[in-house]
Formats: C-alpha cells, structure tokens, sequence
C-alpha cells in the first residue's frame, strides 16, 4: 500500500483519543497532524530516494532474453580492476558510510579471477541444465557379462571421484571472492551444480546395473588441487588445463564406446558441462597471465614441474587403464584392442595437455616437459595450438 502521512497521522489521533480524551494529548495530536498536512506535495519522499549516479538506466533484452551481459550497461557495467568493498553489496549499489565489514575478500582484484566469458557461460549453464533421473533413460540399460560391467563400475567410480574434488576446491575459493566479480561468482556457483550432478550420475550408473562402485583413484592430483593454497589461477590451472582435458577425455570417449543409450546420453551431457566448465577456466587464465605478464606465467610454468611428476606416478597405476581397454574393447577377450584405444588416448592428452598450455600463455614444449610424461606423447605429431573447450 502506497504510504500516506494523512491517513497514519489519523490513526495516531484516534488511538490517543480512545486512549483518554485528554486535551494536551489530543491537541499535540492536531498540531502533528496539520504540521504533516502542510508539507509542500514534492517534499514527501525518504532519504533513500536520492537519486542513484545513473538514474534512468535501462537494459535492453537481447536475443536470448534479458541476460547477465545486457545487463551490464553504464556504470553498471564497469568492472573494477581492484575493489575495496567488504559488504557484500551488489556491484553499483551506494555505499552507506559506517556499515562494519562483513567479509574480507582475498580476491579482490579483476585480473585474480576474470574472464570476459563468465557472464555468458552462465546463461549457458542455466539454459542447457538436464536432471539425472529424468533425462537418461535408464531402462535401456541391460545385463552386462561381469567384467565388462566391473570395468565401466571403476571408469564411473574414478569420474565420482573427481567430481567431488572439484566441487570442494571450487567451494573452497569461491566465498573468497568479491563480489565486484559477481559474474564469475554466478558462473562458478553452476559449476558447483554441474560437479554434484556429476558424482549423482557416475554413482547411479555404477549402481544402476547389479555392478558395484570400484576402486578409488591414487589421489595425488585430486590432493594436488584440493590443497592449492597459492591463488585461484594456480588452482585453476591444475583443475582446468591439467586435469580438466583428461576428465573431458573420457567423457567424450565415453560417448563414443557406450554400450547403452543410457550411457551415451550421460557422458555427452556431462562433456557439454565440462567444456563449459574448461572455457572460462582457460579464459580466466590467459586473462591473469596478459595482464601480469612473462614472469608470472614463467613461475607457472616452474609449478607445474613437480605436479607433472605426480601425474606420471598415476599414469603408472593401471586401474583405470585397464577398465578402460575392457570398455573400449567391448569385453575382457578383446583387451588387446581396446590398450590400443588407451594408448592413443593417452597420447591424445598429452598432447592436448601441452596445448592448451601454450594457447594461454604457459611455454610449455616437449622439451621442458617431465620426460617420463614426455614418452606417453607423439614425438612425431605437431601439438594444436589452439585447442577447444
């Protein structure tokens, strides 16, 4: 209900008049009363009601409706490149003086956590969601002989668990940061979703078929990025440019070796997810590496020496490997060839590896690479320079 000084001033004077009819009490009543009543029509309005900087500010919907990009117009599109709030105020809202520190965010500075796409991956993420239970058809899946079932129990068991690593390091930076960056805040809280309904859908699937959940993974990676302390964009580049191509890997091969509709449905609808999940974070670390320049991306380059030792000791561990033959074989009898199928895969990320490394900026050769990872690549193939998500 519109607000209206008359009519409450009114309610005040009846309420002191059944109160008691005293006459000092009901003539302060009148005095208030004509006191309000007297004010000028342009003067009844809060403090509040100043005037924002850009007052008269209107979006224009696009194409896709009124989205986070087409809403980012005047200043209420200017991303600092440093911010000092620690209210959690939305971006483009006014300060109020006095108001005590809610937060201390870490990161606090564009070039910490950017990336020019986040806002339309967003969009993105909202409008391509699928719901696990619902949108596989999970009465396509038929009895499997028993090793072939295991071995797609322990490819579903090691993508499990890599989706909870992701969702708790992701959990662990994205309280730290601003929200002057509220657009890859927004992002990475769908990635959050994505990762949850990945462990879901790994899980149900290894379940879902009279299997069981297999051996969990070696973990040196997955403890190399949960217990990332030197910055987002370090993290990032060990959850998105090392780790991240192989889980997209086997979820595109995935795909491609299903056995089931229910299976093929899965992994394509977890890839879509992943490469959504891969372009911000490669963009997020192109963005930090232009804007701090060659020294910073040569300390990346000199982080990552230790990790990809860690990752040659996992590659050694032939769990997943040999799960993957069985798979990629179409059964325990056809091993030979589905290794075949592995060591091309194997192959195929090494090299993707050392790509995308180099497309944001990271000098990454085959030379400098740890020689025990070096072997698993194609000495005789040209790496892509411009990989896609």
């Amino acid at each position: 209900a519109a607000f209206c000084p008359k009519s409450n001033a009114e309610g005040l004077l009846m309420a002191s008049t059944s109160k008691g009819n005293s006459q000092d009490s009901t003539s302060g009543n009148e005095s208030e009363h004509d006191a309000v009543a007297d004010q000028p029509e342009e003067t009844k309005k809060f403090s509040w009601m100043d005037d924002s900087p850009q007052w008269g500010t209107k979006a224009v919907p696009s194409k896709r409706g009124l989205t986070l990009d087409d809403i980012s117009t005047g200043l209420y599109g200017e991303v600092p490149s440093q911010s000092e709030e620690m209210t959690r105020m939305p971006r483009g809202a006014r300060h109020v003086p006095g108001i005590p520190r809610l937060e201390y965010y870490p990161l606090s500075k564009k070039e910490e956590i950017w990336a020019d796409n986040a806002g339309a991956l967003y969009e993105e993420a909202i409008q391509r969601r699928w719901i696990a239970h619902l949108d596989v058809p999970w009465d396509s899946l038929e009895p499997l002989p028993r090793e072939l079932e295991l071995a797609m129990c322990q490819l579903c068991t090691e993508l499990a668990q890599q989706a909870t690593m992701e969702t708790d390091s992701i959990g662990q930076w994205v309280g730290r940061m601003n929200y002057a960056y509220y657009e890859v805040k927004t992002f990475l809280a769908t990635e959050l979703y994505d990762t949850a309904r990945h462990y879901d859908v790994f899980r149900t699937r290894a379940l879902a078929n009279g299997g069981t959940l297999g051996l969990e993974s070696p973990g040196l990676i997955n403890r190399r990025i949960i217990e990332s302390r030197a910055g987002w964009t370090e993290t990032a580049v060990l959850m998105y440019i090392l780790r991240g191509p192989f889980t997209l890997m086997l979820y595109r091969y995935g795909e491609a070796y299903a056995l089931n509709p229910a299976e093929k449905i899965l992994f394509r609808l977890s890839a879509q997810d992943k490469a959504r999940h891969l372009a911000y974070g490669m963009a997020h670390v192109k963005y930090a590496i232009t804007q701090k320049g060659e020294d910073y991306a040569l300390g990346l380059l000199r982080m990552m020496r230790g990790v990809e030792q860690d990752l040659v000791t996992e590659m050694k561990d032939p769990v997943l490997w040999e799960a993957m033959a069985i798979v990629y074989g179409g059964g325990l009898e056809n091993i030979s060839s589905g290794m075949d199928v592995v060591k091309g895969f194997q192959r195929r990320y090494v090299n993707e590896y050392i790509a995308r490394m180099r497309w944001v900026g990271i000098d990454k050769t085959l030379d400098n690479l740890v020689p025990e990872l070096a072997s698993y690549a194609n000495h005789n193939g040209t790496p892509e320079t411009s990989p896609t998500a």
